[in-house]
């Protein structure tokens, strides 16, 4: 069942947070940890912006299957490159676990994309696609176009974990002097 995520599933979302966390590259590799008490804030902030169409909204819905949570969609409305008098969608969340049913992302979206139409102010949706989905990106992929989304763009990760930054290294060539632009009054 996919419903509006509640106050009362802060502790159960945090805990599926921490079970999906094992799946991503950060606890692969040891980089980062969850801050338990941040998620929890984060959720917290998020639900009660739930369902706005301003800039700061949220849209937060979970799939709970067997009364465990199986699924989240954690999106918010942002204005598209900070500046504009627009907004765009895009997810923080949407992440199902091996238990959920075989539609229950493709739902989350819908449900999210619904959202997302409803607003006036909003002209796109963005979302990234990673294994983290649900395990195949590929496949997620071809879910969101069979929903009219199209690719526009990648993806592209520098790990700063362990290795030095190529750019910020001392090995590396001095960057270009800056331009300067007059800009007209």
């Amino acid at each position: 069942m996919i419903r509006d995520l509640k106050f009362v599933d802060i502790h159960a979302v945090t805990s599926f947070l921490l079970d999906c966390h094992t799946r991503t590259i950060y606890a692969q590799n040891g980089s980062a940890n969850i801050d338990v008490a941040e998620t929890k804030r984060l959720i917290g902030a998020g639900i009660g912006r739930h369902g706005h169409k301003g800039p700061g909204g949220c849209w937060l819905q979970v799939a709970e299957n067997e009364g465990r949570i199986d699924g989240l969609m954690y999106a918010t409305l942002h204005r598209v490159y900070s500046i504009y008098d627009k907004l765009y969608a895009t997810d923080l969340f949407w992440i199902t676990n091996a238990y959920a049913r075989p539609t229950d992302a493709l739902h989350l979206m819908k449900n999210m994309l619904a959202w997302a139409k409803s607003s006036p102010l909003v002209i796109e949706v963005q979302t990234g696609v990673t294994a983290i989905v649900n395990g195949d990106y590929v496949r997620t992929g071809h879910m969101l176009k069979r929903l009219g989304m199209q690719e526009y763009g990648a993806i592209h990760r520098l790990d700063l974990g362990e290795r030095p930054c190529p750019v910020l290294s001392e090995e590396s060539p001095k960057s270009s002097p800056l331009l300067r632009v007059e800009l007209p009054n």
